[in-house]
């Protein structure tokens, strides 16, 4: 990722990003939401949660989490009724793809069956 940190001016991994996501109402006018990195793991490479992010901007504050999974494959997860409501599905919520989007331009698109990078791949 290029997104710098607010604090640091550093190439570190970011601790906060911003996205342009539809917005929480009706009209889904595009609204600004704000990623707050909540937590990496010691171990990233070891099974179980490796990053947690804080999603703000919509009605309520969300978590989006990236699991390692036993076999080394990442699965996404979030808090928001969406993501909850069909998650049993391949469906991918807005959180979700607003973040694996960063650092991407605005014309690449994230296609969630067939990820160009699998080390983001939605499982």
């Amino acid at each position: 990722m290029n997104i710098k940190n607010r604090a640091t001016n550093s190439q570190r991994s970011p601790l906060v990003a911003f996205a342009t996501l539809p917005g929480p109402n009706r009209k889904r006018k595009p609204s600004p939401y704000c990623y707050r990195l909540t937590h990496r793991s010691g171990s990233p490479r070891e099974p179980g949660c490796a990053l947690l992010w804080d999603v703000m901007g919509g009605r309520e504050i969300y978590q989006v989490a990236m699991e390692r999974l036993s076999g080394g494959k990442l699965q996404w997860h979030c808090t928001c009724a969406d993501a909850v409501y069909r998650g049993s599905t391949q469906h991918v919520c807005k959180h979700i793809l607003g973040l694996i989007e960063q650092g991407r331009s605005k014309r690449e698109f994230v296609d969630s069956s067939s990820c160009c990078d699998s080390s983001l791949a939605i499982g």
